[in-house]
């Protein structure tokens, strides 16, 4: 099966390297396009690198109109080269809901992998995934009960990280302090100081004497330059390793907000970006009170949310200093977060994407 596929942020370039996978096992696979590093390893070959279009927000978005008008050029070119049997979307909206329409137009198969979040904020966009997408796989059901209202084919696989997070880490308080400050540029420089300006209070009054820093390989060592010289503070190359002794966390909003309940750590949520992007996304989206992922699946807050001008350092110590303690505030929130992994649903999500995949190639050649 030939595959090109367009994978533009971090995030969705480890579940399709996940995917690709488990896609090996069970099919010959040929694969190019957009993407990063876990869809190399998995064989995939890098057409356009992900490192030069993994940004975020609506601002962001336009001020690099000129190298994604080029992105989309060669993304074309490379699908009319390549004449895939499937092409293979993983998230990343902006850019692939576009890509979808053109392909559609020109006969192509197209699959769509982890659903953009239009039930958030693009409900009027739905109309287009249900003219140019014929499979959508979602990682949550609620998802596929959003599409089926649309019209568009929707299936669930469930989450990934109920496979790489099999069990929780143990957490006891009193210990140290987490930060996972992102897997982007922009999300390190606008919460990684704040983040650690806490640490020093919290370290100062005696809560924790350590804290971590979860690095991303897909942010530059310079970023983290300053965190790594303050007193207690050590770099942690892997969520796993940066939660191992951690009592409470601060998070970056996003998938990682998941990942950091799958281990069971209580946490809070923190979100900054441009005040333009701010007030884009104000406006855009709808029917939704929460950011956080982890809040948003179930359908709870299971953890406080900071945003734009409450993410600083003496608000984030009201909120954080409960979690590292043995209070009640800390029980309710390991109560909450195992709402996320009964979210999430049953091991084995990759392997059952790729047999869907399977299953709609199969049917276009039939």
């Amino acid at each position: 099966m030939k595959i090109v596929i367009s994978a533009g942020d971090p995030s969705g370039d480890v579940r399709a390297g996940e995917l690709l996978e488990e896609l090996q096992k069970i099919t010959t696979l040929e694969v190019s396009g957009l993407g990063g590093n876990h869809i190399e390893k998995a064989g995939g070959e890098i057409v356009f690198s992900l490192d030069e279009y993994s940004v975020m927000g609506f601002a962001e978005i336009t001020s690099s109109l000129g190298k994604f008008r080029r992105l989309r050029h060669g993304m074309r070119s490379h699908t009319l080269s390549a004449d895939p049997d499937i092409l293979l979307l993983v998230d990343y909206p902006g850019f692939n809901i576009p890509l979808a329409c053109w392909a559609k137009r020109r006969g192509y198969r197209v699959v769509y992998y982890i659903s953009p979040q239009l039930w958030a904020w693009g409900r009027n966009r739905v109309r287009k995934i249900r003219r140019s997408v014929d499979l959508m796989i979602t990682l949550f059901q609620f998802e596929v009960d959003f599409y089926r209202k649309y019209g568009v084919r929707a299936v669930c696989s469930g989450h990934p990280l109920a496979d790489s997070i099999p069990e929780p880490l143990e957490s006891e308080p009193c210990r140290e302090i987490a930060f996972l400050p992102g897997s982007r540029r922009q999300e390190v420089s606008l919460l990684l100081e704040p983040m650690i300006d806490s640490f020093i209070t919290l370290r100062d009054s005696g809560v924790v004497s350590g804290a971590s820093v979860a690095v991303s390989p897909n942010v530059p060592p310079g970023f983290y330059e300053s965190a790594a010289e303050v007193d207690g503070v050590r770099l942690a190359d892997s969520v796993k390793d940066a939660l191992s002794k951690a009592s409470a966390a601060v998070v970056c909003s996003g998938t990682a907000t998941l990942e950091i309940a799958m281990w069971g750590i209580p946490f809070i949520i923190t979100y900054r970006t441009s005040p333009l992007t701010y007030l884009l996304a104000r406006m855009l989206v709808r029917g939704v009170s929460n950011i956080g992922m982890a809040n948003l699946v179930t359908g709870s807050e299971i953890a406080s949310e900071l945003i734009q001008k409450d993410v600083y350092p003496d608000n984030i110590v009201r909120y954080v200093k409960p979690l590292l303690q043995d209070t009640e505030a800390r029980r309710e929130s390991l109560n909450g977060i195992k709402l996320v992994r009964k979210a999430l649903g049953d091991k084995g999500s990759s392997g059952r994407a790729a047999r869907y995949i399977l299953e709609e190639a199969s049917n276009e050649n039939s």
